[in-house]
């Protein structure tokens, strides 16, 4: 058993995760963390980008952080010329500029100097801790190869689908043609008229990652080093001892599951109640049906976007009903006119309640037996997080997988995406009838509620996080 001395001189199982800093791929090593952190004889440590560590120090004291040197991965992306303002495209053959313009820089837009640099930090952390296990996410690529320089086993995780780690393990290639894209935003199944369409998307994704020139310059620096496989992130979900997902059978298209991935449901953090955490906001719940609007940390409203959102909403709620909504809207104050031209009537002011900012987490708010539906971007977690939870979703998608979050919601029958007909942007009259659908008896509401329920009971039986964190004992144990 590969264990090390623990400052009581027990024997202490090690675990080294290693993550980008950003929420949507730290939050699931997170969770792992603090749960792992709870374990007998189980030390934890995180290697990250400095940005995150003060919310690992704020999460447990218990969790050893390690900041890692050189850019992390939206500097990266920044000085690529790749920005917050960059990311929203339209669905369908709108992806392909993407394909061309932004998929080298996500796979492998470091320089060599810089790549080299994150690397040795790394190595650097793993020399110094000699983990009985390391868990690498999915798009933390140097983590990989300082595991491949030193020869040790890692486990991979990510904060994503199944389908983003066995594309390669469908037969017959059915992972580039008879599953929906990236950023294509295609209904599955996929019907005959857009067969073609995805075909074309498969091959220029194809195209696109072998004539990349970020894709071009990281391969010749790996081939000089001796390291295995094109690019890291395909060799590692080959050589990888394990792959950790937060998917079950339920939440996916249905794939052929690779027997190195395990299937676990919604790995998220606990979070304070919010009956604790911000009890004026539970009163204001107490009150009625509530649907609750968060999007993600990089996006923006437009006024057109915002006043959609408000007048789609009106439209799919009676005057006496006492549905309410809880909308996070980080630049609120850009639209204080418009909300006073909407919300002339006491009543229709009275059921918003907008905020720049949540002192309680989402996940913490979807579990107040009021909430009835949640409406997102279309992020790995707020996906996941609303699986669990049991909400019927809707998802107004701006970007890559957002888009393929869209699709799998409303094949499975828990949501609907709310803005297909004019995708990046928000349509009052799409936006308030998905709305309706979900909220009033008579527009399907019941099937979704009962299909997000089936949907969660098997997130909790998979095990979620406290599952994943045996999973990972067990590899330490049986070194």
């Amino acid at each position: 058993m590969d264990t090390k001395n623990g400052t009581a001189g027990v024997l202490t199982k090690r675990i080294l995760f290693v993550t980008n800093s950003e929420s949507g791929q730290a939050n699931t090593i997170l969770a792992m963390g603090l749960e792992a952190s709870t374990r007998p004889d189980v030390e934890v440590h995180i290697a990250s980008f400095p940005g995150l560590k003060r919310r690992v120090e704020k999460l447990s004291p218990k969790v050893h952080f390690h900041s890692l040197d050189g850019k992390d991965f939206m500097e990266m992306a920044a000085g690529n010329g790749l920005h917050e303002r960059d990311f929203p495209h339209r669905p369908r053959s709108g992806v392909f500029a993407v394909y061309k313009r932004a998929l080298g820089v996500i796979l492998a837009g470091y320089d060599e100097e810089s790549y080299r640099q994150i690397c040795d930090s790394i190595k650097g952390v793993i020399e110094e801790l000699d983990p009985g296990v390391i868990v690498v996410d999915m798009l933390m690529t140097p983590g990989f190869d300082a595991c491949y320089a030193l020869n040790r086993e890692f486990v991979m995780s990510t904060p994503n689908t199944l389908g983003d780690v066995a594309k390669q393990d469908q037969p017959w290639l059915k992972g580039y043609w008879h599953y929906p894209l990236m950023g294509t935003g295609i209904s599955y199944p996929i019907s005959w008229r857009d067969k073609p369409l995805n075909i074309i998307a498969g091959i220029l994704l194809i195209w696109g990652v072998i004539r990349s020139p970020e894709v071009k310059r990281l391969v010749k620096y790996r081939k000089k080093q001796g390291l295995p496989g094109r690019l890291p992130m395909e060799s590692a979900q080959t050589n990888a001892i394990h792959i950790i997902c937060p998917s079950v059978r339920e939440t996916d298209f249905p794939l052929v599951v690779p027997e190195r991935v395990g299937l676990y449901g919604s790995i998220v953090l606990d979070t304070t109640p919010i009956e604790v955490c911000d009890p004026e906001l539970d009163q204001w719940l107490n009150r009625g049906k509530t649907v609750l609007m968060c999007m993600g940390t990089h996006f923006h409203y437009s006024e057109s976007q915002a006043k959609a959102v408000v007048l789609g909403f009106l439209s799919a709620v009676t005057h006496d009903s006492d549905i309410q909504f809880l909308w996070k809207l980080p630049n609120r104050s850009e639209f204080e006119d418009l909300f006073e031209e909407a919300l002339k009537d006491p009543k229709d002011k009275d059921r918003f309640r907008i905020v720049d900012w949540l002192e309680v987490d989402p996940a913490s708010i979807m579990k107040h037996p009021n909430v009835v539906a949640w409406i997102h971007h279309g992020g790995a977690n707020s996906y996941f997080e609303g699986t669990l939870a049991g909400l019927p979703q809707i998802i107004l998608a701006q970007w890559y997988d957002l888009y393929d979050m869209a699709v799998r919601a409303e094949y499975l029958g828990i949501g609907m995406y709310g803005n297909k007909k004019v995708a990046p942007e928000i349509e009052a009259g799409e936006f308030g009838e998905a709305v309706a659908r979900l909220v009033w008896p008579g527009k399907g509401s019941e099937e979704f509620r009962a299909r997000a329920k089936v949907v969660a009971g098997a997130c909790r039986k998979a095990g979620g996080k406290s599952a994943a964190v045996d999973k990972l004992i067990e590899i330490v144990e049986g070194k």
